[in-house]
């Protein structure tokens, strides 16, 4: 089994070179970079992101006519969605990308919000992350809560709780903005072996690539 790399290992100019760092209060700046640079990625994520809201709206347009007929069920649970997405769904979400960080054996994990920003983020202290592992973390809240709100609209289709399922699904997918723009960063420079690590105290997430073997 080889050594699991160091954040000093990835600063020794021989081997690696530092593609960016990125400040964790700047992360809004980062992800509208990448969303402007990259193509194929988010050209992709903006189909999905558009079907959403599309859906969202439909769902609202019709809870809102429902709801003069004197039949306010549907918008009640599309009223709830959008409370439980902007509170426990946020914990969730970082919370999977927690649990996606222990399982590919990264450690001191810890979580970081910009208040002003409304940005939330979850990060391994001075752990190195491998490529794979990061598309790993970076997918797992997407994946799992499409999954579960899947999931909820088949179990109670046609009742009230497919509603409040169908609206955290398209809600969620706007929380995976930036996960998406640091999966797009890693398409931009796809010739690369990229690795990251994150540094608590100094607030930032350090970008290397692996210098190619002449």
């Amino acid at each position: 089994m080889s050594r699991k790399l160091t954040p000093e290992d990835l600063q020794n100019e021989n081997e690696f070179e530092l593609l960016t760092e990125v400040s964790h209060q700047k992360l809004r700046e980062f992800v509208v970079e990448q969303i402007t640079e990259e193509k194929y990625v988010i050209r992709i994520y903006s189909i999905y992101q558009v079907i959403m809201v599309m859906l969202f709206t439909f769902l609202l347009t019709k809870g809102i006519v429902l709801s003069i007929k004197g039949y306010s069920v549907m918008l009640i649970e599309i009223g709830l969605s959008i409370v439980f997405s902007l509170s426990a769904l946020i914990v969730i979400h970082e919370l999977l990308h927690a649990l996606a960080y222990l399982l590919t054996g990264a450690r001191r994990i810890s979580f970081g919000v910009i208040p002003k920003k409304f940005i939330f983020y979850a990060l391994a202290d001075r752990q190195v992350i491998a490529p794979r592992a990061f598309h790993i973390v970076a997918l797992t809240p997407f994946i799992v809560v499409k999954i579960i709100c899947l999931a909820g609209f088949v179990a109670f289709y046609n009742q009230q709780l497919m509603y409040f399922s169908l609206s955290v699904m398209c809600l969620h997918s706007l929380f995976c903005a930036g996960d998406i723009a640091m999966l797009a960063f890693y398409r931009i420079h796809k010739e690369k072996e990229i690795f990251n690590f994150d540094n608590k105290s100094e607030g930032k997430t350090y970008f290397y690539s692996r210098k190619s073997r002449t």
